[in-house]
């Protein structure tokens, strides 16, 4: 008895069956319920059992229980298994009992029971792999395999030994064997998918069937009894056995019209009507002794049931597959009348089957009218005969194409068309046509001859410029120049070129650069620029800078790389007679002797550090000269060089005589013996104070730019600051007004008096921490980083926003994990961080309907011990493609009036903290803004 591993409920029920928590959860009430229902199943087969025994035949005809109990394991998840074996053992005691059985043997009869469920449950369920359902051959075949043969074949040794060895009953150990295989396979046949269908689809069936269908179930089982009856149990042992097939269309009715249902409950119909007319002596099964009744009719019920199993399999798997179809081709008919694209189907004759509504709507013309060939009135009689070429050969040959032609719309204007088709095929590889959409281009195309015609006129402003113009087709390698870029590189005008012919005329100890970045440009289709060294046929070496540009199409086809390419020669002469002038001037020399312990500076050195030319140089004189701040890390950096062999380079200040601080970059290199001992280190230094300045004054022009763009964010939020300011000054006015009125009435209340001067100090204070916190934001001091708990940073930004959330008409909501590790960082760039994300979710939201879903989530969480989450999502348009990858550069941004700063700055400040940004789109629409910081070394948790 096997089928498939499920819970009770049936197929259509199956989230209840997946909640495996909720299934076994404690005091669960269909827990009780299964072990009521196993125990009533098994005590009653067993009584069946014992009513189905041929006498004096010792073993019965038809053995339920070990079926019931197959079944209700293949209904149940497997981690309930142990609890359905122990309540069938009771149901087992009891029953063998009363037959008096010996206690030892009741048991061993149970364990091998228990083997046949197990083995046929198990090897089902690992083979299935899904809910029990006869619909398809393939579960039927796995589980004749398992519960029909393997389970009754190996338990049945196992049965056979032990009623050998407790010396109950008679028969050898082989005929043992045999009588309970064949109660059991025919007990697995019978009962195990009567229990199997109707637990898992059997009721459903019944709660949808209509009333006709009650009407042919009534009539088939009346036939179905009645014949069985007839057949079964008036005919004698005598009559023909061809009688005995009599009930086969009736089987074949179920099998047909009510599938593995209808076929698994004729079958025990037949079964049990069979079995008990034969052991009344009636029927066509009682002419023999009672071992042979019992075998003829075991033998004729399983070779009936069989087949019957295996055909009811195989017509719901079609049936099955006939209603997907049916679906599947519903579903695709909907999506494609939704598609924002044309869309049209062809049979394997080339003709059209079929074409979506927006097809129908662009042309103005009915399904009727473009079935067929009719779709061909609309092309315009200049691309007609080369798009039905491009059409029939690409069909002939059941490949994809893709072709462009002028279609006529419903206002008669003739727009280009981009039709991409490919081929069709059934489940089973068969070819069923072709399908294909289309896209109106006609702006693409118009675009691109513009595109082209300001081409030409780069292309002449470039040769003014002495530019060459090149441009390659990354597919073919095909190379179009200009005349300007033929003449750099000494090509003939009329020569057609290709990639492979400009690497040639490189220098070849550059080819490998320039091949590399042209491939990385083509790859990630960005752009590259280079210099690289030309060796002309002539013998000339030419300096040339290249810059080229990977361009494709807006449909993602026709990529081409375009550049331009200038003689530098000249530049490069240049820059080398400028180094020499530069090493000869503004570099230092220095050189250590690890041997004598000697330091040796040239001029320039000695003037970096601010020493005269006749002092005396020594390693204390270096040292004297390095900033207090910079001594310990630079003594260590530069001594670790030395003994470890590790090239020495740092960047440090140096503080001169005269107080004047310079910035110095040191670069040496240590020489060693054989031994590895160090003997001399020499090296050279460079003076970067002009660049350090430059640093510091990007630095501080960075930050003038954040306080602007918090500045900037507080005037987005100046209509909600002067709400929130209006009520408590509001309140302050009222009550200094009333005040006003008790001292001009002369009868002054000093209580009343005190109550009101004391709400007035209240609204101050509401006044005054609002003020503050906006000079918090606002004003320009240093950044001070220190130990801060983000979420009480949410929880300050909330409340400033939470105006400006109900002007824009949206919901503010938080979650935060009040298990936070501190942070390192500066409060207010925070804050700004977390404003700029929130105002942005406002925007993102404008287009979004007040009857949608209106929310900004800001939700807090740590991630590992050591790193903290903030995210901001809202339910807005969300991040299209085109900007995912530049959301974070500067002056790039998606608003009609934004400047392009503000995420570029949110980005600079969490990176400045040691953390991380990302934007992604979150599921159910809109976007999410999440950026991660590093927790604070001396981690306590809030």
């Amino acid at each position: 008895m096997k089928s498939v591993s499920q819970s009770f409920e049936p197929a259509s029920v199956q989230p209840a069956a997946r909640n495996v928590n909720s299934f076994i959860a404690p005091f669960d009430w269909r827990l009780p319920v299964i072990g009521l229902c196993v125990f009533v199943g098994y005590y009653l087969g067993a009584k069946v059992g014992f009513a189905l025994t041929f006498k004096p035949y010792p073993v019965s005809a038809l053995w339920p229980p070990n079926s019931i109990l197959v079944a209700a394991l293949l209904l149940t998840p497997r981690r309930i298994w142990w609890f359905v074996l122990l309540a069938a053992f009771p149901a087992h005691c009891a029953a063998q009992i009363q037959s008096h059985v010996p206690p030892l043997m009741i048991l061993c009869w149970f364990v091998s029971n228990s083997f046949e469920a197990l083995i046929g449950a198990g090897l089902t369920r690992y083979l299935v792999r899904g809910p029990i359902q006869f619909t398809s051959l393939r579960n039927a075949g796995i589980f004749c395999l398992c519960v029909v043969f393997a389970g009754p074949f190996l338990s049945s040794f196992l049965d056979a030994a032990f009623v050998r060895w407790n010396a109950w009953g008679q028969g050898s150990y082989w005929d043992l064997i045999r009588i309970r295989f064949f109660s059991n396979t025919l007990a697995a046949l019978i009962v195990a998918p009567l229990i199997v269908t109707w637990a898992t689809n059997g009721i459903q069936r019944l709660r949808r069937a209509r009333l006709s269908r009650y009407l042919e179930a009534c009539l088939l089982l009346f036939c179905l009894f009645s014949t069985s009856f007839a057949v079964l149990y008036k005919f004698r042992p005598g009559a023909d056995s061809a009688f005995l097939f009599l009930t086969l269309p009736f089987l074949l009715w179920a099998a047909a019209r009510f599938g593995a249902l209808g076929t698994s409950t004729a079958l025990s119909i037949i079964g049990f009507l069979a079995i008990w007319s034969g052991s009344h002596g009636h029927g066509p099964f009682s002419g023999g002794t009672a071992e042979q009744n019992t075998l003829s009719i075991q033998i004729f019920l399983i070779v009936l049931s069989i087949p019957m199993l295996f055909l009811a399999a195989v017509i719901e798997e079609r049936a099955t597959g006939e209603t997907e179809r049916r679906e599947s081709e519903s579903r695709f008919r909907i999506v494609a009348d939704s598609a924002p694209v044309l869309i049209w189907m062809a049979g394997v004759d080339k003709l059209c089957t079929f074409f979506n509504k927006p097809w129908l709507t662009f042309t103005g013309r009915s399904l009727e009218q473009e079935v067929g060939n009719g779709w061909a009135e609309g092309v315009h009689p200049d691309d007609l005969q080369k798009c039905l070429k491009i059409y029939t050969e690409a069909f002939d040959a059941r490949k994809a194409f893709v072709m462009q032609y002028r279609l006529r719309r419903y206002d008669g204007e003739y727009r280009w068309i981009s039709d991409q088709g490919v081929a069709r095929h059934d489940a089973q590889g068969n070819f069923v046509g072709y399908i294909g959409s289309c896209v109106d281009v006609t702006e693409l195309i118009n675009k691109e001859r513009v595109l082209h015609e300001f081409e030409e006129r780069v292309v002449l402003a470039a040769e003014a410029a002495h530019l060459g113009v090149w441009e390659m087709d990354t597919t073919t390698h095909d190379l179009w120049m200009s005349d300007a870029a033929r003449t750099l590189f000494q090509f003939d005008s009329e020569i057609r070129l290709d990639h492979a012919m400009v690497q040639d005329r490189v220098h070849p100890e550059d080819r490998a650069l320039r091949d590399s970045a042209i491939k990385h440009a083509i790859e990630t289709q960005g752009q590259y620029e280079i210099e690289y060294r030309a060796l002309l046929p002539d013998g000339t070496l030419r300096w040339l800078a290249s810059r080229g540009r990977c361009v494709t199409g807006e449909n993602g086809t026709g990529s081409r790389l375009i550049g331009v390419v200038i003689d530098i020669t000249p530049q490069k002469e240049a820059q080398d007679l400028f180094r020499l002038a530069a090493e000869g001037s503004h570099l230092g020399v220095w050189h250590w002797d690890e041997i004598a312990k000697t330091l040796t500076w040239d001029g320039a050195t000695r003037d970096m550090f601010g020493v005269s030319a006749d002092a005396e140089i020594t390693i204390d004189t270096f040292y004297r000269a390095l900033h207090p701040d910079d001594a310990e890390q630079v003594k260590q950096i530069w001594r670790q060089a030395l003994e470890l062999q590790l090239p020495y380079q740092i960047e440090f200040r140096t503080q001169r005589t005269d107080g004047t601080i310079r910035w110095v970059d040191a670069r040496g290199r240590g020489y060693y013996d054989e031994a590895g001992k160090p003997l001399w280190m020499s090296g050279v230094l460079f003076d970067i104070t002009d660049r350090k300045e430059a640093e510091l004054q990007a630095q501080q022009n960075r930050d003038e730019l954040s306080h602007l763009s918090r500045v900037a964010a507080m005037g987005e939020l100046a209509a909600s600051i002067a709400h929130e300011l209006n009520q408590p000054l509001s309140g302050i006015t009222s009550n200094a007004a009333a005040g006003q009125r008790f001292i001009d009435r002369g009868n002054v209340d000093l209580r009343e008096l005190h109550d009101l001067l004391g709400d007035i100090v209240a609204d101050g204070r509401r006044a005054g921490d609002v003020i503050r916190g906006i000079q918090g934001m606002v004003k320009k001091d240093v950044s001070a980083h220190r130990r801060i708990n983000l979420n009480d940073v949410v929880i300050s930004v909330v409340h400033m926003v939470k105006p400006s959330a109900v002007l824009h008409s949206c919901e503010l909501g938080t979650f935060l994990d009040p298990d936070l590790p501190m942070v390192e960082g500066d409060p207010v760039q925070l804050q700004q961080v977390l404003l700029n994300l929130i105002i942005n979710a406002f925007d993102a939201m404008d287009d979004t309907p007040l009857s949608r879903h209106r929310e900004v989530v800001i939700a807090t969480e740590r991630d590992g011990d050591s790193v903290t989450r903030v995210s901001v999502r809202d339910y807005g348009v969300g991040i299209s493609a085109e900007a995912r990858d530049r959301l974070f550069e500067q002056f790039f941004t998606t608003k009609t009036k934004g400047l392009g700063m503000g995420l570029s700055i949110v980005r600079s400040i969490v990176e400045s903290h040691g953390g991380k940004i990302a934007a992604d789109n979150a599921d159910g629409g809109g976007a999410r803004f999440q950026f991660t910081l590093p927790a604070s070394a001396k981690t306590s948790v809030v």
